[in-house]
């Protein structure tokens, strides 16, 4: 068993003895210690990293009560070594453990939530709830737990034996826990049971900013940060609403108002443009049907057009088979970039599954679909335009049978 020091009043440093030392395939080294102030992963919590000796520490993980600590160099079985866990990233897991309790704590005692899954990531922190909560609710929630940090009580903690673990009223018990318990009181608005470590007092959370949320198996997500990733991601959302602000060349509190009437009036443009569109293909369409070759007894068009979108060329295609007796191959490049379409009218017996295929072999693409539609795209490195006379040869060659 390696004595696990990181729970003495957040301890970070020590001395120790190499009781193993082990090579891995990758060129690290897996060292076991007698004690330790290296936190390993565990509970939701990431790994603290560190020095032991000249050899740097990267992670650490308990294996049944054998903490390992995995390194960039070899030390000798039985020396000693001065042990040094990074106190900057000791200091953010500790805060972001910290303010995921009183979090808990308080969604719990103000709606009823249970915590059912914990995780803590380099750049968010995710709680999971077993119940939905509004967005009114989880600004409440932010403003409660900010409040309890601001009033700095200090996080107690006691070991307790399973039979006094029994009698005692706390947010979340463990089942089958055996020997020693310890069980944490955060912020004076949390008690559990707990492995990890945690600010002496709610004071040195700083802060916690909710991030997002998301309903997640019949509960919600929440994602969160403390202490200085809050304060970072602050200043990051301040110079965004200030660049938002400069674009729109007003002040940061009427940005919001800004970005939603532009939004407004594009929207208004958009179904504008699409009204205007609709109107140049029914004209487009009609223009190209009089212009129609009769193959036998069905009307074929094979064209290319000129700055229209995938979906607009199966708006053409839709509005030329309207028409009835119909074939329509409709293609667009832009670039290196085409794309196709082909369709048929419901009285024409020909399968655009099989025509689109022959339409991918000549410009190397892909493309599928239906007996009556299919669609396809390819990338040129040159003008289709040479391409299209073979196809409309062919499509007319197929329609004559």
């Amino acid at each position: 068993m390696t004595a696990k020091l990181y729970h003495q009043n957040g301890c970070t440093q020590c001395e120790a003895a190499v009781l193993d030392c082990r090579a891995n395939a990758d060129g690290t080294f897996d060292i076991l210690l007698d004690c330790t102030a290296i936190y390993p992963e565990g509970g939701g919590q990431l790994s603290d990293t560190g020095y032991i000796g000249p050899s740097r520490c990267t992670h650490a993980r308990d294996d049944g009560g054998e903490i390992w600590h995995r390194c960039d160099k070899p030390i000798e079985i039985g020396q000693s070594v001065h042990v040094a866990a990074d106190e900057a990233v000791r200091l953010d897991h500790t805060q972001q453990h910290t303010g995921e309790h009183m979090l808990s704590g308080l969604a719990h005692s103000m709606f009823g939530c249970t915590n059912v899954g914990f995780h803590m990531a380099d750049d968010i922190v995710t709680v999971d709830f077993d119940k939905p909560l509004s967005a009114e609710q989880i600004a409440e929630l932010e403003l409660k737990v900010n409040e309890a940090i601001q009033r700095d009580e200090p996080t107690r903690t006691i070991t307790v034996t399973p039979e006094e673990y029994e009698t005692i009223e706390i947010r979340k018990k463990a089942k089958g826990l055996k020997g020693e318990i310890t069980v944490v009181y955060a912020g004076g608005v949390d008690s559990c049971t707990c492995c990890g470590t945690h600010c002496q007092s709610a004071g040195q959370v700083g802060v916690l900013k909710i991030l997002s949320h998301m309903n997640y198996k019949g509960g919600i997500r929440i994602g969160f940060v403390c202490g200085m990733r809050a304060v970072l991601s602050m200043q990051q959302d301040g110079a965004r609403m200030d660049a938002i602000a400069r674009r729109f060349s007003t002040s940061a509190d009427k940005a919001v108002d800004a970005v939603i009437k532009q939004g407004d009036e594009l929207a208004a443009m958009k179904r504008e443009f699409k009204q205007r569109t609709d109107m140049l293909l029914d004209y487009r369409a009609k223009e190209l049907a009089e212009k129609s070759e009769l193959c036998g007894k069905t009307r074929a068009v094979v064209t290319m057009e000129e700055g229209l979108e995938a979906n607009e060329l199966g708006f053409l295609c839709e509005k030329l088979c309207a028409c009835g007796n119909m074939v329509a191959v409709v293609l667009a490049q832009k670039g290196e970039n085409l794309s196709y379409r082909v369709a048929r009218s419901a009285d024409v017996a020909l399968s655009m599954r099989e025509l689109i295929q022959a339409v991918n072999a000549l410009f190397g693409g892909k493309g599928g679909g239906r007996d009556d539609s299919a669609q396809g795209s390819a990338r040129l490195s040159g003008s289709a335009k040479d391409s299209v006379e073979q196809l409309k040869a062919y499509v007319y060659r197929r329609i004559k049978g």
